[in-house]
Order: structure tokens, then sequence, then C-alpha cells
């Protein structure tokens, strides 16, 4: 790195600020589909993005060439960008003066398993969803993806850092006949161990959903309980997420603007986010600019504490950066982004909140969370699930709709799970809501 970084400062000749991102990784995919090997592929990719800065004017460049050459060609692309953005007093840099390897988590037991081992437990992922429930004929796919990342950043204000991490994820189906129906379902799961993905709770969550809605039938329109499974919720929290990110502040594109310090939500409501978090696969010392990791509440009891703020949106905010800027690359910029997001758990079992009422609807499945608004807060989602009559199941419903605005919804929330559980680096119990449109 010493190398590079004198090719990068030779080429500016002191005349720039500038930060350099350099990122290595390597990725295997094993996917199999009736219990044989189906597809298996390992890619390696290494990149710098490098940003450059003066007087408030900033330029970006990437390059998966590592060469003197190459990166003199980068820098000099970076510049060229630079002359053409207008200026802006958030394009600043970080002066924390870090210098190390960070600790990160790194499984290296995952990945010294062999690829025959690896193929074998999705195949017994597949076998264990069979044995649960007769009804389960097999799967369309199952999936493991590892990834081991390498990355080194360094800027001109003497901050730089490097860590080497591991990561892992599994995505599953299975599909479920009685009677002529069919019903299809898909269970994910991801951490920085492979040890720690559970592979029998992901059978069973799997199963429960695929089987749960054969037989499914349209459902009238009415205004009715509702119980979010915690996949479910976590679907919904990742997809309104952006509501709570300084860009979006920046922007003009949260509801949340001007709401800090307000109550928002049900009082047995706190979101938390937390860059700290252990075995948390957004966990990390640094964020991706150098500023120290911190467990943030965005909602504390129902009260909106605060946007999660980069260098850039804490400049522009007038605010303080809360650990919370990420990137997707080297080929990006960083952003301010969520770490460890999730739903603080309650004391209810998935039971109770079944019992809660004298009918609920659970919602296993949500369907176009793409289309939900973060700036209004409105949503109209596709769902499917079961409905339960005291505490009992009474039947499958598919082909439904449920609308309404976000922070309605957390205000009507009555009843929190215990069964917390992270999906990636969104978390969430699953949640009862005491009342939402659902259409038929």
């Amino acid at each position: 790195m010493d190398q590079l970084k004198k090719w990068i400062e030779d080429s500016l000749k002191g005349e720039y600020e500038y930060e350099a991102y350099i990122e290595s990784t390597e990725k295997l995919l094993v996917e199999t589909s009736r219990e044989s090997l189906e597809n298996l592929s390992k890619s390696k990719e290494v990149g710098l993005g490098i940003r450059v800065l003066k007087d408030f004017k900033q330029g970006f460049a990437y390059t998966t060439d590592l060469s003197w050459t190459a990166v003199s060609n980068c820098v000099k692309r970076a510049v060229e960008s630079l002359e053409l953005t207008p200026k802006d007093d958030g394009f600043v840099l970080n002066k924390g003066e870090f210098k190390g390897q960070l600790q990160a988590d790194y499984d290296q037991e995952g990945l010294s398993l062999s690829v025959e081992d690896k193929v074998e437990l999705l195949i017994n992922l597949e076998r264990l969803a069979k044995d649960l429930d007769r009804r389960i004929v097999g799967t369309r796919k199952t999936s493991l993806k590892e990834f081991k990342v390498e990355v080194h950043c360094f800027n001109s204000h003497g901050l730089e850092y490097s860590y080497t991490t591991t990561y892992f994820s599994c995505l599953t189906s299975a599909l479920a006949t009685e009677n002529g129906e069919e019903a299809i379902s898909y269970e994910y799961r991801s951490s920085r161990y492979l040890k720690d993905i559970d592979f029998e709770e992901m059978a069973k969550d799997v199963v429960f959903k695929a089987t749960a809605q054969l037989g499914a039938v349209s459902y009238e329109t009415k205004v009715i309980p509702v119980v979010f499974f915690r996949e479910s919720a976590v679907s919904l929290l990742e997809a309104f997420s952006p509501m709570f990110l300084g860009d979006a502040l920046v922007k003009n594109k949260t509801l949340l603007k001007g709401k800090e310090g307000q109550a928002i939500a049900s009082p047995l409501l706190t979101v938390i986010d937390d860059g700290t978090l252990k075995g948390g696969v957004g966990t990390l010392e640094l964020d991706a600019e150098g500023i120290p990791s911190k467990k943030n509440i965005v909602i504390e009891k129902g009260i909106f504490k605060g946007f999660l703020h980069s260098v850039y949106t804490a400049v522009k905010c007038n605010a303080k950066p809360t650990g919370n800027s990420v990137r997707h690359g080297y080929k990006s910029l960083p952003t301010s982004g969520i770490r460890n997001l999730y739903i603080e758990r309650g004391n209810h079992t998935l039971e109770d909140l079944l019992k809660a009422y004298e009918e609920v609807f659970l919602i296993l499945d949500l369907m176009g969370l793409h289309t939900v608004d973060p700036i209004s807060g409105d949503f109209s989602l596709g769902a499917s699930g079961i409905i339960y009559k005291n505490g009992k199941k009474e039947k499958a419903v598919k082909g439904v709709v449920i609308g309404g605005n976000i922070l309605e919804l957390l205000k009507n929330l009555v009843g929190v799970g215990e069964d917390l559980r992270m999906y990636g680096h969104v978390g969430s119990p699953s949640l009862l809501v005491e009342a939402i449109t659902v259409g038929g």
C-alpha cells in the first residue's frame, strides 16, 4: 500500500486532499436443487476508488488495474470530474488520525470447509425440510454465498485503516403440495460465521410458511388486527429505513424531517442501529469514513431521536457523524446507511400475539416492497398469510392488499414479540398492529 500511496500523492503533487479505498473480494457461490449440485462458481475482484477534494469541490473515479499507469490515469479522471462539480460545503474528509488494523469477524473455519461439505450442508437443509412435513416435495433452489473481503482505506489527513472479514448468506425454498394445490416460500439467513447460520431453524420457518399457505383463498375487505411475522416485519422496516438517513434529510425526502423529539410511534417501539452489535453483519470498529462506530437509538419508546449521518450529511445538517457512513464497494462514494438496524424485542410469544384479538391476520409474505414511499410514508402491498380465530388457524389467505401509512402503523403497534431475528443487517421480532385495512 505504501507504493500505491506514493503513486497517488505523486500524481496529485500536494494540490488536493484525497481518500483512497481499495477492496478485494473473493466470492464462492454454491447452488443445489433436488438434492444435487446445480451451480458452482468462484470469482475475485480487486479495485481502487479515489476521491479528490479542493475548495469544497469533489471528484471521484475508480479502476480495477492497480498498475502505476492505471492509478495515475484514475487520479487524473477524478481531478477532471472535480472541475465539473459545483462547490458544496459538505465535501470534506474525516480528519481522524486512526491508523492500524481493525478487529473484524473472520471465519477461517468456514472458509476452510471443503466445497463438497458445503454442498452437503445445502442438501441436508433440503432433506431436513422434507423430513419435517410430508407435504414438502422439494425446493426450487438452495444457495450459499461466501465472501472474503479485504479493505484498505487511507486519506491525506493521516487516517488509515484496514481489515479482513468474511460473510456468509444462505437462501432456501420449500415447495408444498396437497390435494393438487401448491405453495412455495423462501427463507434467508446471513452471518459473519458459517456456523452461526441456523439451518435447522431455517428449515422449520420455510416449512411453516409454505405449508401454512396451502389451500389459500381470497379475503373480504375489512379493518383487522395484523401480526407481521418477524421476517415480514423486517421487510417493512428495511423498505422504510431510508427515512432514517441523513441523505434523505439533506434531499428533503423523508417524512421525519422536523420530528426529532416527537412521538411518532407507539411507546412499545424502540428502533436501534448499532455498528458495534456483537456478531452483526454490519459491525466494525469504524464506519466507511473512519468515524468510530456506535449504538444509535433511532426511536426510543415511540420518540424519534434523530437521523443517521455520514460526514457529508452531518456537515449539511449541522450535526455530528453517527458512524453511519457505508460504501457499497470501491465503485461507489460513501453515503449514509444503516449498519445493524433492528426493532428491540418485546416479551410476548408469537402465540400471545395471535390470541390477542378474536380475529387476527398473520402476514407471512409481503410483495411490492419496492413501491413504498419513504417520503410520504404511504404503502400498498400484496400480502399472504393466515387468519386466526381465537388463537387457532381458520384459513390461509392470499392475493390480499394491505395499505396505509407507516407512521399510522407504528402508532397502532400494540404488541412486540420476543422472537427477534436478524436477517442480514436488519432485524425484528413479530409485531402486532391493532388495525390495518386489508383488501380482497
